[in-house]
């Protein structure tokens, strides 16, 4: 099962959210402007990334362990990989990209290098401000932290709006409220670090009668919303 879509029309937040709700193995390819990359999903853990020539290589090299003792990649070079193939890409928004779970052969001891709570933070930083206008559109949206939210947050890297935002949070005051006290910080800063936050599901949303609220993205939701986008 697969699909595709354009970067510029699903930043990269959107897509890594579903991974990380879907908990399942595949590959998240990107065929950017420059390179085609290829990004190993392990239970909805992003942990390795390597340019291909071609695309139909992924498919024919579908043992992961064998595949990296091709390439004799070492475990601790993983996270600089990742840093120069994903984290240093999520400003580019041109790019094609295909999610196709399944079909990739894991072994047991395949370790995450970071976590997918990490990576959504990081990319939630690199929004542009009409993209984190869509996230945040309503100022009456009220936070609380989610359930295993605290847990999530002992192995994470927060930058200091995010740090700062995550304290604010107690179920009752308002997007409003935050960028109040969290003043002279520009308020895209801290609808960044909410989206950020509520993406990786360290925060979730408190439902008060009929007001907008940001989508939580699943699988058969992005797939609709990539076939209303084609019929346009």
């Amino acid at each position: 099962m697969g699909f595709s879509g354009n970067l510029k029309d699903f930043p990269f937040p959107d897509i890594l959210q579903v991974i990380a709700r879907e908990r399942k193995n595949g590959i998240l390819l990107v065929e950017w402007k420059d390179l085609i990359v290829a990004y190993y999903i392990k239970e909805g853990n992003i942990i390795f990334a390597r340019p291909v020539d071609k695309i139909t290589r992924v498919y024919t090299e579908r043992d992961f362990g064998q595949l990296v003792e091709k390439l004799r990649v070492k475990e601790e070079t993983i996270p600089k990989i990742l840093e120069k193939y994903l984290l240093q890409r999520f400003e580019e928004r041109e790019g094609i990209f295909s999610l196709i779970f399944g079909f990739i052969r894991y072994r047991s001891n395949e370790k995450i290098p970071i976590p997918i709570e990490q990576i959504i933070l990081e990319a939630s930083r690199k929004l542009s401000p009409m993209e984190v206008k869509r996230k945040i559109s309503d100022e009456m949206l009220t936070f609380a932290i989610a359930q295993g939210g605290e847990n999530k947050l002992k192995s994470l890297k927060l930058s200091a709006v995010e740090e700062k935002v995550v304290k604010l949070i107690d179920g009752n005051k308002t997007v409003a409220d935050i960028r109040k006290e969290m003043f002279p910080t520009p308020p895209i800063e801290v609808d960044k670090a909410l989206y950020g936050l509520w993406s990786a599901g360290i925060i979730k949303r408190i439902r008060r009668g009929k007001r907008k609220k940001p989508e939580g993205l699943t699988l058969d939701i992005l797939k609709r919303i990539i076939d209303k986008v084609r019929d346009l």
